[in-house]
Formats: C-alpha cells, structure tokens, sequence
C-alpha cells in the first residue's frame, strides 16, 4: 500500500463516520464501502509494507520550526473537533517539540499529509 493509497483509505474511512456515526468506524466503512459496490481495504499490523507506507507518512509530516532562532523540529498533529481549537474552525497543526510554537491550519490532518507526500 502506497502513502497515497493509506491516505485515501483514511479520507473514505472519516466520510463513512460522518456518514454512519452510530456505527463503529470499521462497520462504517465496510457499510460506506459496500453501498458504493467497492469492497474496503482491511489491512493487518503485522504487514512490513504497511510499515513502511506510515515512516514515511510519519517522515513527511515533520518540518523545521519555523519560530525565529529555533532549531527545533515541527510535527504535524490532527486537532480534535471537539477541543477548544477544533471549536474554533482549526482541524490541524504543526507543534515545535523543542519551543511548542504552533501554527493552526484549517486544512484536515489527511489533506495536508497528502500535500506533503506528494510533493516530496
């Protein structure tokens, strides 16, 4: 599984939930999946290409920290809906692990891990 294909999974995978919020998230896709007459893609931890496709998701949602004189390292984290800052619009953000500057994105976690891997 490609970084583009985990990543579409992911996206098809946030829809059904929207879609079916009383279900569990996997009854949800498997039902979202089946009503389009596509079968879902169920993956396994033990599998090494999967293993592989999240390093390198992981990887790419890292950047230098862009707060002046900082040496630090970003990462990208997804915002919860439900906290102070997804009540405020923002579904994503980028964190300097050494000077926890922040920077908020209105853009979803998926988009932007998409954005970024296929760019690279």
């Amino acid at each position: 599984m490609t970084p583009e294909e985990y990543i579409k999974r992911e996206q098809e995978i946030q829809e059904a939930v929207k879609e079916f919020p009383d279900l569990e998230m996997g009854e949800a896709y498997t039902k979202w999946k089946e009503l389009r007459g596509e079968k879902g893609i169920m993956l396994s931890t033990g599998d090494k290409e999967l293993q592989i496709t999240k390093a390198i998701l992981k990887k790419s949602a890292r950047k230098p920290c862009t707060q002046e004189g900082c040496k630090g390292t970003m990462t990208l984290e997804s915002v919860c809906g439900g906290c102070a800052e997804g009540k405020k619009g923002w579904k994503s953000k980028w964190v300097c692990e050494e000077c926890l500057h922040r920077e908020f994105s209105k853009k979803d976690y998926m988009e932007i891990l998409r954005e970024l891997t296929t760019d690279a």
